[in-house]
């Protein structure tokens, strides 16, 4: 899932880098936003681009985190949302909105737990008990897949009270085993209704559970969130591209860490056309990797198809 240059229309350079790779997304950043007519005319280039439709997604929390600044249902925040009643009709209403534009995948809700206020991801998540979280969750999951948009929830296994931005650095939580599932309640009860479709990991690391960070362990994602929650939907990683991953390896490296560990779709929100960032490096990368034999990615692909064709994107005829 690739960030994408332009505005108006694609950059002939960034659109010819989508045909090439055949991507299986994009992700919608404020820089390529000015108006809904514009919105829609980009978006409507970009599904051009591949013979199967692409996921066109963007981070519309509300909020901080909205890349669509004139549609007051659609800057709505998580934090000002007070009832479960209240997260339904409002996730139905910003999905009926955004897919008047053509997206079909919202990077939201936040269903992180956290209690201290000048953490990093306080003012992006409902407030309330765990229980008032995981309501809320709920109701706003059911909300985007009533009217066909996938939510994806996030940031799996949560930044909980850590103050640092993974953008700019790697978050670490001391949390020892016992403590893991007490943490990531709010998450484990959500997937238990069985409605989740998509789970965003986040650039965390747990010391006391792997040395890995979060979005690259295998015993967070495999073990942890597929085995042990029974999780069988789409698992996409946070934007590769944040600093956060700096000390973890080559671009090349964590991107098949990432997927070996259990993601199955890659966010890389930067373009430019001479490979001075990681798109064309690791899309290159992990093709020659599958051609000869070192990967298999066919399971991904079948969810990720599978996916398109239960929310309409896909056409089965």
């Amino acid at each position: 899932m690739f960030g994408v240059e332009g505005n108006i229309t694609l950059t002939p350079q960034n659109k010819q880098f989508l045909i090439d790779s055949k991507a299986g997304g994009v992700l919608l950043m404020s820089r390529n936003i000015t108006n809904e007519t514009q919105l829609k005319t980009l978006i409507e280039e970009i599904q051009t681009t591949n013979t199967i439709p692409l996921f066109i997604s963007i981070d519309q929390e509300g909020g901080v985190v909205s890349r669509i600044k004139w549609n007051p249902t659609l800057t709505i925040p998580q934090s000002s949302i007070t009832t479960p009643e209240e997260a339904y009709t409002v996730a139905k209403d910003k999905g009926n909105i955004l897919k008047t534009y053509g997206i079909n995948m919202n990077l939201a809700p936040v269903v992180e737990y956290s209690t201290k206020p000048n953490s990093f991801i306080y003012n992006r998540k409902f407030r309330g008990s765990i229980d008032d979280v995981v309501n809320k969750s709920i109701a706003a999951v059911d909300g985007y897949t009533d009217v066909n948009v996938i939510p994806v929830l996030k940031h799996y296994p949560g930044h909980g009270d850590t103050l640092t931005d993974p953008h700019y650095k790697l978050p670490r939580v001391n949390i020892t085993n016992e403590q893991w599932e007490g943490y990531t309640e709010t998450f484990r009860r959500v997937i238990a209704e069985g409605k989740t479709d998509a789970v965003m990991i986040g650039h965390i690391l747990f010391p006391n559970i792997d040395a890995k960070p979060s979005s690259i362990s295998s015993e967070i994602i495999s073990n942890r969130l597929i085995r042990d929650l029974n999780y069988q939907g789409l698992i996409i990683s946070d934007d590769m591209e944040m600093d956060a991953l700096n000390q973890s390896g080559s671009p090349t490296e964590i991107a098949k860490e990432a997927l070996e560990a259990g993601v199955d779709i890659l966010i890389y929100s930067k373009y430019t056309p001479d490979n001075k960032y990681s798109q064309n490096i690791v899309y290159n990368h992990i093709l020659s990797e599958v051609k000869n034999g070192n990967m298999n990615i066919d399971q991904k692909v079948l969810k990720v198809l599978r996916t398109k064709v239960k929310y309409g994107i896909l056409p089965t005829e």
